[in-house]
């Protein structure tokens, strides 16, 4: 494994403890739009589009925390690459949160792991909320900010501004909510998608079940379907691959839910992981969306996916593997000096679909989370990855690093200097690209020294090279995911 560690004009007295990551996690409360004058290197003229990015822009109301880092409101911010020049905007979507919250600022609806202040009867039957925070796609013509709790929120891809909640003409019905992590079919254009829910209630009463989505090229959803499941599944990603979805189901589960409707506890208050729950693997055609295909393997939990394919009668999976939830409890206080953002490890599964085993293989050494990859290539065989890197510098309580790993396992590891802290590292082609790596990866950075961030640009074939540094005004508050589009729109 090849590693590199770079300066990027690290300050602060040697010897000297180096800041830590939550500096990051504080608002960015005003909304920009300028041209970043003031960059390092050369931006590459191949380089040629819009890098959206999505994640809670603010993490108190009114001097109050939020009481989990999945309910800071969604901002939306965005990078436009055109002729050698770099512009960048950011804008909260204005969801019935935001604004009332705003206008009062104080806290006036649930969260995944936040109570509204008065106890019990303040929270009693109220669903939490939709910040839509998680993150963004631009599909059929349609910017959307994305959360797993609620419906998409379409926001105009020019200027970041606010459309409204988007339900495809009413065929996203109400209470059928709509993951964050959408996949686009290359081979037809379709979206697929997923969302928890309910599809009804039995002597047993309600039936947990995950609904399917597919969304045709043109933006209109034309099909939906449904798996039951045994218990609410804890599920915030899947892969897709020429003819199937396939949703891995693992040992998070909900303890609780009725203290959660009456107002008692927060959903995250009941998240449990049970190593006595295995994890289950279910296929699904996406022509008709009916399973065909379960399997099962040990306790675990995977919340993000690389790339799937088939290849003869097996389906390849690269997921980040976790043997519990502990980064729940970070997760819940995240101004917490202790804090720490876990990765997982790198696995790949194989699934024969003709016998019903199943196998897996550890594919890199480091711990790992966030997953990307040339996205032209979903559902087919890719043999590239990259991934944020959590790295033993001294300063790891955040991700602090990323990878490129290679299908044979080889791995190029870059390390940011301690008290710099990076994020989810997204791949853009270049203009006319030929092969699978030709582009660039794309890796935003926040510098604890100075309080500010910025964007990295690296070469995808060889991230060791870094060809641009493009400093911000301010900083970015930590992010969680981002969509890269060959289109300009300013």
């Amino acid at each position: 494994m090849a590693e590199q560690s770079l300066n990027n004009g690290a300050a602060g007295a040697a010897g000297n403890e180096p800041p830590s990551h939550h500096g990051g996690l504080e608002n960015l409360d005003h909304e920009y739009s300028y041209e970043i004058e003031d960059f390092d290197g050369v931006v590459p003229a191949d380089l040629q589009g819009t890098f959206f990015r999505n994640g809670p822009g603010r993490q108190r109301i009114g001097g109050t925390k939020y009481g989990h880092w999945f309910d800071g409101d969604g901002m939306l911010c965005a990078f436009t690459f055109r002729n050698g020049r770099v512009h960048f905007k950011n804008a909260y979507v204005r969801t019935p949160k935001y604004l009332e919250e705003t206008a009062a600022q104080a806290i006036k609806y649930r969260g995944f792991g936040t109570q509204v202040p008065g106890g019990m009867w303040s929270n009693l039957g109220k669903t939490p909320a939709n910040p839509a925070n998680t993150n963004t796609i631009y599909h059929a013509g349609k910017l959307f900010a994305l959360n797993e709790g609620g419906h998409p929120w379409e926001v105009k891809p020019d200027d970041l501004s606010t459309v409204g909640e988007y339900n495809f003409a009413g065929a996203l019905q109400k209470g059928q909510v709509f993951s964050a992590h959408g996949r686009v079919h290359p081979g037809t254009g379709e979206y697929i998608n997923f969302g928890a829910g309910m599809s009804g209630i039995t002597l047993r009463g309600p039936q947990p079940c995950l609904f399917i989505y597919r969304v045709d090229a043109a933006g209109k959803m034309i099909k939906k379907g449904h798996i039951d499941l045994p218990h609410f599944p804890f599920c915030h990603d899947f892969v897709i691959t020429e003819r199937y979805a396939v949703f891995f189901i693992g040992s998070i589960t909900f303890s609780s839910m009725g203290s959660v409707l009456l107002g008692r506890k927060t959903i995250s208050d009941v998240v449990q992981y049970d190593p006595a729950i295995n994890m289950k693997v279910h296929v699904v055609a996406l022509d008709s969306l009916e399973e065909v295909r379960s399997f099962e393997t040990g306790h675990g939990a995977i919340v993000h996916f690389g790339n799937a394919y088939e290849h003869n009668n097996t389906v390849i999976v690269d997921a980040m593997y976790q043997d519990g939830f502990e980064a729940n409890n970070s997760l819940n206080d995240v101004f917490h000096p202790q804090s720490r953002f876990n990765g997982g490890v790198y696995k790949r599964y194989r699934l024969n679909m003709q016998d019903g085993s199943i196998s897996e293989a550890q594919v890199s050494p480091t711990e790992a989370e966030f997953p990307t990859f040339n996205t032209s290539l979903t559902g087919r065989r890719s043999t590239v990855c990259y991934t944020a890197c959590s790295v033993d510098n001294g300063a790891n309580g955040f991700f602090n690093g990323f990878q490129r790993v290679e299908e044979d396992g080889d791995c190029t590891l870059v390390t940011l200097p301690p008290g710099h802290y990076g994020s989810e590292p997204l791949f853009a082609p270049a203009l006319h690209s030929k092969a699978e790596d030709d582009g660039y990866l794309l890796e935003v950075v926040y510098n604890a020294y100075t309080h500010r961030s910025e964007l990295q640009v690296y070469r995808a074939d060889d991230v060791t090279d870094q060809v641009c540094r493009l400093p911000l005004q301010h900083h970015l508050p930590h992010q969680f995911h981002g969509y890269f589009t060959p289109e300009v729109f300013c």
